[in-house]
């Protein structure tokens, strides 16, 4: 898997959570690559590895991010942890999906699982992480320039 450099648009000025949105950012990429890919017939075990490596990842993930909230006192943990069990949610609910899957069905879930993770990268990370970035940069933890 290649590894995603994340754009300036998505970085919330932690290094740490930035290095582990890029690793997330490959699991997007490697779903539209999938997507993309009309010479690979049957697509439901790369489906599986990928919701499944991303699901894996979200765990290590939010923890050290809620941990991380916790640590600063932001105010917006409780509903920042709420999104991140409605995302584990919903890629429990994909994987659910996954045996389910024929040739006829694989493209159209991979393009709903494409267009979701693309919506969470735009809201979650640009609009919500950044909520407790500027909690930490107010409360003089971060530099004001990142």
């Amino acid at each position: 898997m290649k590894h995603y450099e994340i754009s300036d648009e998505y970085r919330t000025g932690n290094d740490r959570i930035d290095q582990q949105h890029a690793k997330m950012l490959d699991y997007t990429w490697r779903a539209h690559e999938l997507f993309a890919d009309e010479n690979m017939l049957f697509k439901a075990d790369d489906i599986r590895k990928i919701l499944e490596g991303l699901e894996y990842y979200t765990v290590v993930h939010f923890a050290e991010e809620e941990e991380f909230m916790e640590r600063i006192g932001f105010d917006g943990r409780k509903e920042h942890i709420g999104q991140h069990e409605a995302f584990r949610e919903k890629i429990r609910g994909f994987i659910a999906r996954v045996p389910e899957l024929s040739l006829a069905t694989q493209d159209d879930m991979l393009g709903e699982v494409f267009e979701y993770l693309q919506e969470w990268w735009k809201v979650h990370i640009t609009h919500e992480d950044r909520k407790y970035v500027d909690f930490e940069r107010k409360n003089g933890m971060l530099p004001e320039e990142v």
